[in-house]
């Protein structure tokens, strides 16, 4: 991956792309559901973990768990955003949402080392200790509501933009 410099023409504005349609600029409400159904999606085996670890307590209580479920989550989340850009250029939920990701300057779907990057921005703000991290995690999405492209930190990490299907 390349850094660009400021002088490489590159699209800056929403009138940059169409405005309807194939390449639009995706919502950011179609961009939070499809972060919603990502966010379950690797979350489900976590918490099948978490639920036989607490009904083997003798007295149940979560606040006794170890912390390998969290590591464990962690990485099923960064494995997962990558897997899924870095192979289709999108997750389950932008599939479900019409939504991809594309490199910023292209257009194409985003390489293995984009897709790497674009996944490690969230999961370095998860990795903070549980009274951080998920507002973190947030404030890595919520970003894109301030570019006026819809970039957010894991975006201009990773020198993509996500873009409609349909």
């Amino acid at each position: 991956m390349t850094m660009v410099d400021d002088e490489t023409p590159r699209p800056r504005e929403a009138t940059d792309f169409p405005p309807t349609g194939p390449n639009s600029l995706a919502g950011l409400v179609e961009r939070g559901v499809a972060r919603a159904i990502d966010i379950v999606i690797p979350t489900i085996p976590v918490v099948v973990i978490v639920t036989v670890l607490v009904a083997r307590q003798s007295t149940p209580d979560v606040a006794k768990l170890p912390t390998w479920p969290r590591m464990v989550l962690i990485g099923l989340v960064l494995a997962y955003e990558t897997i899924c850009v870095g192979w289709q250029g999108r997750t389950v939920g932008k599939l479900l949402l019409g939504t991809r990701v594309a490199r910023l300057l292209k257009g194409t779907k985003p390489d293995w080392a984009q897709a790497f990057m674009r996944a490690l921005v969230p999961v370095a703000a998860l990795s903070v200790p549980w009274s951080l991290g998920p507002g973190l995690y947030l404030c890595v999405f919520l970003s894109a509501t301030f570019s006026p492209i819809r970039r957010g930190l894991h975006d201009h990490a990773a020198g993509t933009v996500v873009v409609r299907t349909r």
